[in-house]
């Protein structure tokens, strides 16, 4: 179901940085994150009304995480990368684009942080 701007939004954010929350809620997953993905059900990412609080709260953040990447990648720009990430479905509206890109983040995340 995709998301509208009347759902509550339910999850609160006390960190200051994208990584002190990844660290907080997700570190113990890392190595699941890294191996199967950010979209097999985690904690805090599971629905999109949370993974659009956590984008809105570090939307700079995320944001430059992905101009990095693009970047590191070739691409011509963060469009482009998406483009690679077979995940069309994600781009239907902005809430489920919000999500697609806290997924990115956790996956870039967790492989850093994977032993």
């Amino acid at each position: 179901m995709p998301y509208r701007s009347s759902q509550r939004k339910s999850l609160r954010i006390r960190t200051k940085d994208f990584r002190s929350w990844f660290n907080a809620n997700l570190k113990q997953q890392a190595r699941d994150i890294a191996e199967h993905g950010a979209d097999c059900g985690f904690p805090c990412i599971t629905y999109t009304a949370d993974t659009i609080c956590i984008f809105d709260r570090f939307e700079d953040e995320i944001w430059d995480m992905a101009v990095e990447e693009a970047e590191s990648f070739g691409c011509k720009n963060v469009a482009d990368m998406i483009a690679g990430f077979r995940r069309d479905d994600m781009l239907q509206d902005i809430g489920t684009f919000k999500n697609l890109m806290v997924w990115f983040a956790c996956e870039k995340l967790a492989r850093e942080i994977a032993p």
